[in-house]
């Protein structure tokens, strides 16, 4: 001790040894109390607890401050708490006069504490500042070490089955099967076939999500199919389709000078150039009508090529295997139109390849556009097709499409903005559609864009030369830009149904499906319905567009077939039984009236049949009376046009059997449900609709015609072929046959298949399947 220091002043006291006195004080008080009382049994008086959970459990000096200095530098500030630990005190432990206050503290939160998500109130005075005062207490919210163990568990889990789900076990906590409510159902799963890297992967929109959801309908296709005619006539098939192909010389080059080379006789080019004015743009908006026909009335009387050889000839691929023909010829590769097409697809292609990026034309953008009708159409490139449209969004994204032209200053006519709000406007709905066919969420989602919806305006009103556009019309008035000016205004609710619909590991709850519907019932509600002729098809076009999406919001809870007793699920199942009729029967009327393009570019309806088909099997195999005879009632005549639509789809380009033999089989399953007597007749009518197609398509096999063994266009300023086959252009035939083919049905008894080496299959590499019977080959 130094000299002249102060005997009597106690030493002082540090913030570190604060604790050890306070200590000492308590056990001296506690031996004089125990003297006073004399020789009873002596009871330990519980510490007040100074330091934090973590300190004290570690044991080391704790500076008592919030966060304390060891908690933030060990890295867990957040979880630096005081109280008492479950694993040193009790409640016995706890004096009386204290356990009431504990009590009343753990279940509320401390004064001195801030909490982590404060109460929002609309005057700002009354919220707490901002500076925190912390003053070290004994009765603190205790933060039990189980409840610790236990939420960590919790998110090593959640961790685990991200990582892996496929693989993941849950802990034995946790393995007990989930239940969900009416607002909760278990996410849908797609379909993802194939292995290394040839796999294949389809989302929750795609039609055939329905067939994986549907385990009863494979078993018994790969039952019926060995004793059916399909089976007897797949050898002779295959054996044919050999011999052609053997005998021929495939993958051939067509060298051509230009395009106009191909282009059939001027009446056959009138006669479809027609047909596409009268359906497609009536809807997809891509070329200006006005300006169009003037440059057409031109276009014989030039000998020289221009830009309209690649417009005329897309345009021709696009609308070929939509025509009004009585009859198709076909050939191995489909029918005649598709071949046809495809040789002036491919030369568009080599067009578009030859022009230049810098001096983009109008006319290049529109064959972009196009060529992707010819690939719905003509059904080439089926599992390629979504990534044709993402590509092309890509190009149109890349070249400023989606901005507002009003932004280039000047730069850019009021005819050129106006087409680029129109390319622009089509080439959101193809992808959109495509999207929602292979089952992904739109690019569209994540994409900002201020390209305003075309104008409500008729061609008529657009011109070169014009300045400024004239204000856009009520949409109860049809004009030429109707169809996409309503579709832009409801696509950001679409994307959005899109997106939220193909999420993966998380279906929508129940209420947000109603205020979905809700919405896109008010849209149906308001389409106006107009009362020329020529608008038939913009106004089916847009019903199906938003009707689609009400099968798709209500398809997650009539799949799943354990919770069919649920309200939820019942409306779902109605609700998609009502839609789907409206749906199959507005494409009815649409062909009724001989138009085929919605029947070659949409498969809403084959969504709409295997839907109706599983709720239907379902409803009768569960005795549920009230579905099955809401079900049965529309089944019968609704099937029936599901199965002409198919046809009419396979006929045309002489592919897409496979979505007819899926159909077949589930309409004979249904009614095997229905009529179990008469199953033996069911099962085998399942085989013959498809042979009867199989027949008709074989009727009108046309040996002569080698188109389909073309593959590639070049095109060169003179006839020299630089492929290592050059078919001449006179191999090019017209488009249109002159002679009438007659399509007569031929029966089963009386086709026999094996008199003629001349007949060929077009496309029925699904034969190959059996067995086993895969999907989606």
């Amino acid at each position: 001790m130094r000299p002249g220091s102060d005997l009597a002043s106690p030493p002082k006291r540090t913030a570190f040894d604060t604790g050890f006195f306070e200590d000492r004080e308590n056990e001296q008080q506690a031996r004089d109390s125990q003297q006073q009382d004399g020789p009873s049994k002596r009871q330990r008086k519980q510490r007040a607890t100074l330091s934090c959970l973590d300190c004290r459990h570690r044991k080391l000096k704790c500076d008592r401050q919030q966060p304390c200095g060891r908690c933030v530098k060990g890295g867990i500030a957040k979880s630096c708490t005081y109280g008492l630990s479950s694993s040193t005190a009790t409640s016995s432990q706890i004096p009386e006069s204290e356990q009431a206050e504990y009590a009343s503290s753990s279940d509320s939160t401390p004064q001195n504490v801030v909490q982590t998500k404060p109460n929002f109130v609309s005057d700002k005075s009354q919220l707490p500042p901002r500076t925190i005062s912390f003053q070290p207490s004994a009765r603190f919210h205790e933060r039990d070490y189980k409840e610790q163990f236990g939420e960590r568990l919790a998110l090593e889990n959640s961790l685990r089955s991200l990582i892996c789900p496929h693989d993941f076990v849950p802990h034995a906590e946790s393995a007990s099967e989930p239940t969900f409510t009416d607002n909760e159902v278990p996410p849908l799963i797609g379909l993802f076939k194939g292995q290394g890297y040839s796999t294949f992967g389809y989302g929750i929109t795609c039609p055939i999500t329905i067939v994986v959801h549907f385990p009863q309908l494979r078993p018994f296709m790969k039952e019926i199919y060995p004793d059916s005619t399909l089976g007897k006539v797949q050898d002779d098939i295959k054996n044919l389709e050999d011999r052609v192909r053997t005998s021929r010389k495939i993958n051939q080059v067509l060298s051509v000078p230009s395009l106009r080379n191909l282009l059939p006789d001027r009446p056959t080019v009138d006669l479809l150039i027609k047909q596409y004015l009268d359906t497609f743009e009536t809807t997809y908006r891509i070329v200006h009508v006005p300006s169009f026909l003037a440059d057409y009335e031109h276009f014989w009387n030039s000998e020289q090529g221009t830009d309209l050889d690649a417009l005329v000839l897309a345009i021709l691929a696009c609308v070929l295997c939509t025509s009004t023909h009585e009859a198709s010829r076909h050939n191995p590769n489909g029918s005649t139109f598709r071949s046809k097409a495809i040789i002036w697809m491919k030369a568009c292609e080599a067009w578009l390849k030859k022009q230049s990026n810098k001096h983009r034309t109008l006319t290049s953008l529109q064959v972009r556009c196009l060529r992707l009708l010819a690939l719905k159409t003509t059904c080439m490139k089926t599992k390629e097709f979504y990534q044709e449209t993402q590509a092309h969004i890509a190009y149109m994204r890349a070249i400023g499409l989606h901005r507002d032209p009003a932004l280039l200053r000047g730069k850019c006519s009021t005819f050129q903005a106006e087409m680029r709000r129109r390319l622009w406007a089509t080439s959101v709905e193809l992808e959109l559609q495509a999207s929602i066919d292979r089952g992904t969420a739109s690019i569209l989602s994540s994409l900002e864009s201020d390209c305003a919806p075309p104008r409500n305006i008729n061609d008529s009103e657009l011109s070169l030369t014009l300045q400024q556009l004239p204000l856009s019309k009520d949409v109860s008035e049809f004009t030429d830009t109707t169809f996409l000016h309503i579709l832009m205004l409801t696509a950001p609710l679409r994307i959005r149904v899109c997106s939220l619909s193909n999420r993966l590991r998380s279906t929508l709850a129940f209420t947000d499906v109603l205020r979905y519907e809700s919405e896109i019932l008010d849209a149906v509600r308001d389409l106006p319905r107009w009362s020329e002729p020529r608008s038939l098809q913009a106004w089916t076009h847009l019903d199906l567009h938003l009707r689609q999406l009400l099968i798709i919001l209500h398809t997650p809870r009539t799949l799943h077939t354990e919770c069919r007793t649920k309200p939820a699920h019942r409306y779902a199942m109605l609700a998609c039984v009502e839609h789907a009729t409206i749906s199959i029967q507005k494409h009815i009327d649409l062909i009724d009236a001989g138009n085929f393009v919605l029947c070659c570019i949409r498969s809403d309806y084959y969504r709409a049949a295997l839907i109706l088909t599983h709720i239907a099997y379902h409803a009768a195999r569960d005795k549920d009376t009230f579905i099955a005879q809401v079900a049965q009632s529309v089944f019968e005549d609704t099937i029936e046009k599901a199965l002409r639509l198919q046809e009419e789809r396979a006929l045309r380009p002489g592919r897409g059997n496979k979505q007819f033999w899926y159909i077949s089989a589930a309409c004979s399953i249904v009614r095997i449900q229905f009529d179990p007597t008469r199953a033996d007749l069911h099962k085998r009518q399942a085989g013959d609709r498809v042979s009867r197609l199989l027949y008709k398509i074989l009727s009108l096999q046309d040996d002569s015609n080698e188109d389909y063994l073309v593959t590639e266009v070049i095109l060169t300023q003179d006839n020299v072929s630089t492929g290592p086959q050059a078919a001449s252009i006179n191999n090019v035939a017209p488009a249109i046959p002159q002679d009438n083919f007659s399509n007569s049905l031929l029966g089963l008894d009386e086709f026999n298949f094996g008199a003629s080496d001349d007949w060929m299959l077009d496309d029925f590499g699904f034969f190959s399947d059996f067995p086993p019977f895969d999907i989606g080959n």
